[in-house]
Order: structure tokens, then sequence, then C-alpha cells
């Protein structure tokens, strides 16, 4: 018996967390919700997540920032990052086995449900899914 995988979804937009905390709920994860980068952190002091999933532009602190703050508290959760703007290139190659793909906002839920099953599969698994 494989056992549930924890997903922690960062996001500014309620919308948007609502909408993914349904579908990957749905799907059998257990889903945390988190409303900007700080919230996410502190979220991640109480818990170990398999997969953050989180947007990059957010109040307080940005995606970034979270993920620079996760690489010092050394986290080793892989990453899933949302995106509105198709030119961010904050990201580039600088951590390339935790961020695991970049989607760009909108997104089809079954690509996406596809990229979290896959990334959530085999926790040592530290190949990156290529998706644009």
């Amino acid at each position: 018996m494989t056992r549930t995988r924890k997903i922690l979804v960062v996001d500014d937009e309620s919308s948007i967390r609502c909408l993914l905390y349904d579908v990957l709920s749905d799907r059998g994860f257990e889903v945390t919700q988190a409303s900007d980068g700080q919230e996410s952190l502190d979220q991640m002091e109480k818990n170990d997540f398999d997969l953050v999933i989180t947007d990059i532009q957010m109040p307080r602190l940005d995606g970034i920032s979270m993920l620079e703050r996760m690489d010092k508290a050394g986290r080793k959760e892989r990453v899933i990052v949302m995106t509105a703007n198709p030119f961010e290139d904050r990201l580039s190659d600088s951590r390339p086995g935790r961020v695991v793909t970049r989607l760009l906002k909108p997104f089809k839920i079954s690509s996406f449900l596809d990229i979290v099953v896959a990334a959530t599969a085999n926790s040592a698994n530290s190949a990156v899914i290529e998706h644009q």
C-alpha cells in the first residue's frame, strides 16, 4: 500500500488555490493551501510535503524568494512553478533537481494532473519533466 502524497498549493488567487485543491483532493492527494510564499514557509515548518505547486508573482514573499529560502533551509520538496508571464526567466536552471516544470497559466487540468502524478510517483526520482 502506498502512502498518500502531500502537496502544498501556493497562490495568492483563492480561486486558483481552491480549484487545484478540489482537483488534487479528488485524485486522493492530501492538499494544504497557502496564499503566499511566507505562508507556505510557515506550513513547511509544520509539515513535510512531496510536492509544492507555486505561483511566482505573489505579495509579501514571491515564489522565487520562497524557493531561495527553501534551499537555505535544506528543504527537499520538488516544485512545480506556475506563472502567467511567458517571459519569466528568473528560474533559468538555478534549481535543476527541485523544479520539476514551469506551467504557463492558463493550463489544461488534464496536463497538470499528468505532471503532478509523474512528479509524485517516485519521490526519489529526480528526473525533470519537460512541459511548456
